[in-house]
């Protein structure tokens, strides 16, 4: 078809040349017709630079009531600013996907976390950790705090990894962990079978987890001041912030704390009326909470302005707290001390994050902040009544703070030394390692 095209127009072109215009000499050159090689006129796109695929070492886990995926420091870039492409393609994030649907990453903010481990040249430290955590729907990564929950995976992959040494005989292993974000350190005591491997069967179970598991015990110590130098860093036990609701000015108190993480915790009883009465996963409430958010960062000396609090999710957290909800007169062992609805990058959080744990348990012992103000209530809704008091241990003080989340209520223990400080706060969790492989990323 192609060729009879072609004479057919060279014979049309000689007969106008030749009898309708002959005094303009027109030659044929069969360039002047290209042959037709496809059905569309429609001209080709250029063609499009192909995205190059690479291939990660990783290890996907549960710790605590998060998922992560847990690298080897040396598996990425030397320079921690050129990672964030890699954890957010890696992740699903890329192109600011909120279903992660070409990742790893579940959607949801505690299913989208990234550990990184390596061996330690700290003296006394067996890992340094860095958290990141990769946004939902953003392609941008958080680095500013820690996680709690994912650091409990970090002792089990140190120990499977062969970054820490297990002695023959040896069933139960401490595993010192330097969490880069915070500069604090936490210790991490889990049991090992024969083979020196982690032991990731038992009877201990965790609210939010279904399946029981080995118990990870992990003392996060001398937890304030993580981020800000001190453990009210307003330099008052509560405060109030002034916000615009609607028309009209409202004062809503808030306790800053920084242990383990920077948090702001908010009294229920001073949110506006109208937004107690929306679900705290309400558009209105959310965004509530978030300006509360921001004031309290600004607040707290994190950031310079709300605009600039805006742009660091991570921290500070945020959670609200309130009265436990048992009834009057429960036996004493099951009156939590406080209840908290916790907040994670905009979203209300399933249960409550570790690092949140810690500086709401610190709170409860300390005077003057709203939670301990609520922990002391609680007490007295206890049968007989009893007080926030503590045991001394060693000339300093222990006490078990037990906190109320929607998954069910975690046990805290604080210690404070001589000088009342925060020396050791202690939690339990459970992990499990789901596979081992290559993850995909594309640059």
């Amino acid at each position: 078809m192609v060729q009879i095209y072609n004479d057919y127009m060279a014979s049309a072109l000689r007969t106008v040349t030749t009898t309708i215009i002959p005094h303009i000499p027109v030659p044929y050159k069969p360039d002047h017709f290209p042959a037709i090689t496809r059905m569309s006129r429609r001209p080709l796109a250029p063609p499009t630079r192909q995205r190059r695929k690479h291939m990660l070492p990783a290890v996907w886990m549960r710790a605590g009531t998060s998922k992560g995926l847990f690298i080897h420091r040396h598996d990425l870039p030397s320079k921690e600013d050129d990672w964030a492409p890699i954890l957010i393609s890696a992740m699903g994030s890329k192109d600011c996907d909120s279903m992660q649907l070409d990742g790893i990453g579940g959607a949801t903010s505690t299913t989208s976390k990234v550990a990184v481990i390596a061996p330690s040249r700290r003296p006394g430290v067996d890992v340094d950790y860095t958290f990141a955590q990769v946004a939902v729907g953003a392609s941008t990564v958080d680095m500013s705090g820690n996680c709690g929950n994912i650091a409990s995976g970090v002792g089990p992959f140190a120990i499977d990894e062969g970054l820490v040494e297990v002695k023959p005989g040896q069933r139960e292993v401490d595993v010192r962990i330097f969490n880069t974000n915070t500069g604090r350190s936490l210790v991490e005591t889990l049991e090992v079978d024969e083979d020196g491997l982690f032991v990731e069967e038992g009877t201990y179970t965790i609210p939010g987890v279904q399946s029981p598991g080995s118990r990870i015990r992990m003392a996060f110590e001398r937890p304030a001041g993580s981020k800000t130098g001190r453990l009210l860093p307003t330099g008052s036990a509560s405060d109030i912030l002034d916000l615009w609701v609607g028309q009209s000015n409202h004062r809503v108190r808030i306790s800053a704390v920084d242990a383990a993480n920077p948090f702001v915790f908010v009294d229920e009883a001073t949110i506006p009326r109208a937004l107690r009465s929306n679900q705290p996963g309400s558009p209105e409430y959310l965004n509530f909470i978030e300006t509360v958010r921001r004031q309290g960062a600004v607040h707290m000396g994190l950031a310079n302005n709300v605009e600039e609090a805006a742009l660091v999710r991570g921290t500070p957290k945020i959670a609200v707290v309130s009265m436990p909800s048992l009834p009057h007169k429960t036996p004493s062992a099951m009156i939590p001390d406080v209840k908290v609805t916790a907040f994670s990058m905009g979203k209300v959080h399933a249960s409550l994050q570790m690092t949140g744990a810690v500086p709401l348990a610190v709170a409860a012992c300390t005077e003057g902040t709203i939670v301990h103000e609520i922990a002391e209530r609680a007490a007295k809704l206890r049968y007989p009544p009893a007080s926030c008091a503590v045991s001394c241990v060693d000339g300093g003080e222990m006490r078990e703070v037990a906190i109320e989340h929607a998954k069910g209520t975690m046990p805290v223990v604080v210690e404070t030394n001589r000088k009342r400080t925060v020396a050791k706060v202690t939690l339990s969790r459970t992990a499990r390692r789901l596979f081992e492989g290559q993850v995909a990323y594309y640059n």
